[in-house]
């Protein structure tokens, strides 16, 4: 068996049969697909053995155990020699499984890859991910370098090294960990093609969360997982260079994140934890596009970017003026 495709599922009775059918209609055939029904309190798992065809396969969980524990019982019980991951919700498109698995085999030091999500329903854009193995190695530290409903996984990494998802982990940002934890045995890259349509909307499981406390233990176990110390003021700061804002942002704060950014580049050069000219460039990004979610909060800490970054461009000032009037005029987001 070439490719295992695995679809954990919990309350998506709506969405699914359109994910599995999309799988089992593409162009690639030497395949399975194992649906890990994670207690579902909805027909879910009817709808599931609705889908006749030999190559599914249902497993049902006696009870809701989360996404870490779902996952795990599909790795388990797969048997290709690659594991194509898809969310119930989604689907994919005709060759994504064809496609990923050439590029799999033709690159042998790649333990995990990914592709595009092209968004749809509530939101219509596409999710790029970085290509080169050195990017997605600088993505760690702040988030996931492959999106796990877009990925394929290379079996005989994840046996040999004995890697699964923690079940005591948060059901939501296990795809973090979990890379993380894989970042350490193997390299991980994409390809500049879209692979799953990804269906946006109040059934996601980032839907309505405290997306400050979900990222916050989640940039605690990203910096723990390379041993690099942290205060909770530089937990605040990398949050910001996520653009996610505990507080209002302040000249002040935006400072702390400055100094931050050089700790990580200075700590990076004396260990060598990342791709020194990649993770330079990634924190070079974080820190210029945090000025345009500045401007919602006013002119004083967008100021003081512009005063670090040494520069004073025009297109930014009048950015900056623009946002301003808008948001007095009730146009657009406020703080």
């Amino acid at each position: 068996m070439k490719a295992s495709v695995l679809i954990p599922v919990y309350n998506k009775a709506p969405f699914v049969k359109e994910a599995v059918e999309s799988v089992l209609s593409g162009t690639f055939r030497d395949i399975e697909v194992v649906c890990v029904d994670d207690g579902s309190t909805d027909t879910s798992l009817q709808v599931l053995h609705t889908i006749h065809d030999p190559r599914l396969r249902i497993i049902a969980l006696p009870g809701n155990r989360g996404p870490a524990a779902a996952a795990n019982a599909g790795i388990d019980a797969c048997i290709g020699e690659y594991i194509v991951r898809l969310d119930a919700d989604d689907i994919a498109v005709a060759d994504r499984v064809a496609r990923q698995v050439t590029f799999m085999d033709t690159h042998p030091d790649i333990g995990a890859s990914g592709g595009q999500l092209e968004l749809f329903g509530a939101t219509n854009k596409t999710w790029a991910f970085p290509l080169d193995p050195d990017d997605c190695a600088a993505q760690l530290l702040f988030g996931v370098p492959v999106s796990q409903g877009a990925s394929i996984l290379r079996r005989s990494v994840l046996e040999e090294h004995g890697l699964r998802y923690d079940p005591t982990w948060p059901r939501f940002g296990e795809d973090w960990l979990f890379w993380l934890r894989m970042a350490r045995v193997t390299r991980f890259a994409n390809i500049p093609d879209t692979v799953a349509l990804y269906r946006r909307g109040e059934h996601n499981i980032g839907h309505g969360r405290d997306r400050v406390a979900d990222y916050d233990l989640l940039v605690r176990a990203a910096l723990g997982s390379y041993k690099i110390p942290f205060n909770e003021a530089e937990v605040a700061a990398h949050l910001m260079g996520l653009y996610i804002f505990k507080d209002p942002p302040t000249r002040s704060s935006v400072r702390r994140l400055r100094a931050w950014h050089g700790r990580l580049l200075a700590i990076n050069s004396e260990r060598g934890l990342f791709p020194r000219k990649a993770f330079a460039e990634r924190v070079t990004r974080s820190w210029e596009r945090l000025f345009f979610y500045l401007a919602r909060y006013g002119s004083a800490a967008a100021l003081e970017h512009m005063r670090l970054s040494g520069s004073w461009p025009g297109d930014r000032l009048a950015y900056l003026a623009k946002y301003r009037v808008n948001a007095l005029l009730g146009r657009v987001t406020n703080g």
